[in-house]
Formats: C-alpha cells, structure tokens, sequence
C-alpha cells in the first residue's frame, strides 16, 4: 500500500470511537526492555528519546530512522498479526487508540501496553511524555519538546502581523487525475499546523474528520494556497511534475491562477512525530514567502 493512502488509513482509524483510556499502565518498577511499536509515530518517537535498542519490532509502515527498517515486522496498523507479537514476548506494546481490539487482547495474556494518540498537535508532545515516561528517557523528552516549542515560537513571531490566507491540505488523491481529493478537516494536527502558520483553514465544517471533495467541492471552497503533501519519494509513485501539471488544469482556482499550488515531499510530512516542528517551518514558509525566514536556522536541530 503506498504511504499516500497509508495516511489516509492513519486518519480514519484515528476517526474511530474507543473506549480505552489514553495511556495503559505498567509495572513502574520495570523498565520495558523488549518494546514492539505497532505506529510509525510511536517508532520515531522510540529512536528520538534514545530507546531504539529496546525496541524489538514494528509495524509494517515503520521506516524511519533507518534502524527501524531492519527490525522484524508484525503486520499493518489495523490488523498486526497477535501471534507473532505473542512469540516475540514483549514487555510493552505502544499502539494507537483506534487499535483497542489489540490492547484487549493483548491484555487478555498479560502483555503491557501503552496507547498514545497522534491525532492532534497536543497528542503528539502527549505521545514523547508519555513514551519517555515509559522507557525512563525524560531528559531526551525534554529536549525534544523543548526545541518543537522553539519552533513554534519562531513561527508564531514571524508570522503575528501577517494576513492569514485561506489554505488547503492535500492529503491524498489518484496518481492520474485530481477528481478527487482528501484534505485535512479541522480535527487533526495539519489544522493546528496552519493556525500556527498564520493561515486559515479554507475546510470550515467540523465533519466529516478527513474530509473527501469532489472537483466541484474544491473549486467551490476555491483556496488562497493549496498544499499537496506527499511521503518521500521511495513511499509513493507518483510523478511529481505530472502532478503539479494536473493542478495547473484547474484554471477556475485561485491558486493556479496566482501560482500558490506547492507540492511537499519529505517523510516528516506524513508522520506525526518529533520532527513536525520541520513541517511546520515549511508550511510557513510557503503560505508567507514574503517574510524573511533566514533567521530560521536558529531553531532547526
């Protein structure tokens, strides 16, 4: 499955009810030492605190950082295969909320897990507590949101006085055609992302939380900027030029019309971890080029 709808599986599993609390409890006294990450986010986050040792699995979709591509694999996000998990004999398992029906049954045998959520902003920074918490990594954790709240900071002073720009997220659509597109709703961290970034929302509906237009949908919210996201370049096939050639069709948008139609490529795009910080400099940077970003280097890691 490529990435690009991978992401769009992420935020309708992220879309279903549980029933779970947030965070599952385990043995204070243990440190877990076999660690299965059963979400590319929680991966990340795992190797950024320094925990990638303990780390002895992951899902199918983990490639990043590059460690974690050599580590055995139990399966995709929403049915990662429960007996190799078993044979692996973890001490924990980190998942997502929308996994539920596997934290029961893991529960069922006496497997700790811990669930964090990756669906907003505030569940990201949520998600490097709750995991350094877990694997005893809390200066790395410091560290970590000490920097994204850097960049945050940085973003927001650039960006106080600047008009706000109705904007839309692309987050996946056909190859060979844009007839249809989903975009990021007003419940996810693109959402929070953009209000950062000094821009608007052009989606100003609450639901659906991934929302769908057609051709006509999008021509009728007719954006200021429109940005198509996209993983990085081994994790899709599309063709880029072709792409940025397929929005240029659509005349009758604002942004074809001023040449605001941007294209990301990048694998921190996709996954909601510790790098977002980087996604949102570049998102700032697209919906204000008129502002002077050299100051930037400031707070990149």
């Amino acid at each position: 499955m490529p990435r690009q709808w991978l992401l769009c599986l992420l935020f309708f599993m992220m879309a279903l009810p549980y029933t779970i609390s947030a965070t599952t409890l385990w043995p204070k006294a243990n440190t877990p030492t076999r660690i299965i990450s059963l979400s590319p986010h929680s991966t990340e986050i795992l190797f950024a605190l320094g925990a990638g040792e303990s780390v002895i699995a992951v899902s199918d979709y983990c490639d990043y950082p590059l460690a974690a591509t050599q580590l055995p694999k139990v399966g995709g996000l929403s049915q990662p295969n429960l007996e190799r998990i078993i044979s692996l004999q973890p001490d924990l398992v980190i998942l997502l909320p929308s996994q539920y029906h596997i934290a029961q049954r893991l529960a069922a045998v006496n497997i700790t897990t811990l669930t964090v959520a990756n669906r907003r902003l505030h569940d990201i920074k949520k998600s490097i507590q709750s995991i350094a918490h877990a694997t005893g990594h809390h200066a790395a954790a410091a560290q970590l949101l000490s920097t994204l709240s850097s960049q945050i900071h940085y973003v927001q002073q650039q960006v106080k006085s600047a008009l706000a720009p109705r904007v839309v997220i692309s987050l996946s659509h056909p190859d060979t055609e844009l007839s249809s597109i989903f975009i990021a709703g007003r419940h996810d961290f693109y959402h929070d992302l953009l209000l950062i970034a000094g821009a608007r929302n052009a989606f100003q509906h609450d639901t659906p939380v991934v929302p769908q237009l057609s051709l006509e949908g999008l021509l009728a919210l007719n954006p200021d900027i429109i940005i198509d996201i996209f993983p990085e370049a081994n994790d899709h096939a599309a063709d880029l030029a072709q792409i940025q050639q397929q929005w240029q069709q659509l005349y009758g948008l604002k942004a074809v019309q001023t040449q605001r139609v941007h294209l990301i490529e990048a694998d921190y795009a996709t996954i909601p971890g510790p790098r977002i910080g980087l996604l949102l400099i570049q998102l700032a940077q697209l919906i204000h080029p008129e502002l002077d970003w050299s100051t930037m280097t400031t707070v990149l890691p």
